[in-house]
């Protein structure tokens, strides 16, 4: 499973801006009429959310996108996609999600990169500088894998909106190191950083993901565990696993 550029650009976006902001209001209103947000010229977009179309046009390329033909592309594009446990009560469906995630999670800490996974901790233990990051849901290890090595007194940082995180690992400079959390292993394709990391002074780039996805040349290193990559098993098995990197760290400690 991988999320629509829509849903990344967007969610991500209202993370890190005021609520009152103008992108805020923007980008609240798209996903409350994405539907029929598609089939809107720039002035009937600009008209519905009372501001200039100028400003549409700003808020496209803040958002991510190269102009208001791609987001409206991305709006176009956009589907819904949920996984509902099929249970006939609450009790059966608390049961079935629990067995499910709980399976998903067992995946992935058995299947594991051991050697990587201890690399990592190494990476971890070496470099003064640290962040990690990632997509939505995938951002929870990131943030799991903040606090937990907070507990063990290494500060590390990280940032919600994707635009944030993009700017900050392109010009991260080869003292830091950089930690990516995506199920699929796609974080790369929301976002392009070759012209930025093509030099030698970029940063120690990890992909933790459930999947052998190629990688951009500047990914330093891979830690992959066991996934079938289904919904139901994110941002779980990351989750997992962050709490595995930290578990290695305070070993190596």
């Amino acid at each position: 499973m991988t999320y629509d550029k829509l849903t990344v650009a967007l969610l991500s976006m209202l993370s890190a801006e005021d609520r009152d902001s103008t992108n805020a209001e923007i980008a609240r209103y798209l996903l409350s009429h994405v539907d029929e947000a598609g089939a809107l010229s720039i002035k009937e977009l600009a008209a519905a959310a009372h501001v200039g179309t100028g400003t549409i046009s700003r808020f496209a390329r803040e958002a991510g996108f190269a102009s208001f033909a791609e987001l409206r592309e991305a709006l176009d594009g956009f589907t819904k996609q949920f996984a509902p446990i099929s249970g006939a009560t609450p009790e059966s469906r608390a049961s079935e999600l629990a067995q499910r995630v709980s399976q998903s999670i067992r995946q992935a800490t058995d299947g594991v990169d051991r050697t990587a996974l201890q690399r990592l901790a190494h990476d971890l233990h070496a470099y003064e500088r640290v962040s990690a990051y990632g997509l939505l849901k995938g951002q929870a290890a990131a943030l799991d894998l903040q606090v937990d090595l907070l507990m063990q007194g290494k500060w590390i940082d990280t940032c919600t909106a994707l635009a944030d995180q993009m700017e900050h690992i392109a010009r991260a400079g080869k003292d830091e190191l950089v930690i990516v959390f995506s199920y699929t292993g796609a974080y790369f394709e929301y976002g392009d950083l070759g012209a930025a990391l093509r030099r030698l002074d970029r940063p120690r780039i990890w992909m933790v993901c459930g999947a052998r996805r190629p990688q951009p040349d500047y990914v330093s290193d891979l830690l992959s565990f066991s996934s079938d990559l289904s919904r139901l098993g994110h941002p779980y098995q990351l989750e997992a696993v962050a709490g595995l990197i930290a578990q290695e760290y305070a070993a190596q400690a």
